[in-house]
């Protein structure tokens, strides 16, 4: 079964990272396979640190679900409970932008990425980013 390289991960990341610096954004980009084992890390100089555990989330989020992590947070509603994976889940799951699943060239899920460092939409726009061919 396949599953992400190191060699794509890294560069998944470096294409955040570029995206993120056009945006003057400082990001954090976590990149976990089919598993939701972290393959590649990258913190930003001056990125904030609660970024970190963000990012790892918004990926584990994302391969849990198969899908981007703001699509899983669009049924939420301003002022309504929000519904914390965090109590049923040891692992952490996060319900806001900058997640999304990595799949082969057959649509085969092969890992996901967080991103974090700004607000959902702006880590969703470099997660998109990141990730495009």
């Amino acid at each position: 079964m396949p599953d992400i390289t190191l060699d794509d991960a890294q560069r998944i990341v470096a294409r955040g990272r570029a995206a993120a610096e056009a945006a003057g954004m400082k990001a954090v980009f976590a990149v976990l396979d089919k598993g939701a084992n972290l393959v590649a890390f990258s913190r930003m100089d001056g990125a904030w640190l609660a970024s970190n555990e963000l990012a790892i989330a918004k990926a584990r989020t994302s391969v849990m679900f198969q899908a981007p992590t703001e699509v899983l947070n669009a049924p939420l509603e301003v002022g309504k409970p929000v519904l914390h994976f965090d109590h049923i889940h040891s692992g952490g799951l996060l319900l806001v932008g900058g997640g999304v699943p990595l799949f082969d060239d057959d649509g085969v899920l092969i890992g996901g990425l967080g991103a974090s460092g700004g607000m959902p939409e702006q880590d969703a726009a470099i997660a998109r980013a990141a990730v495009a061919k």
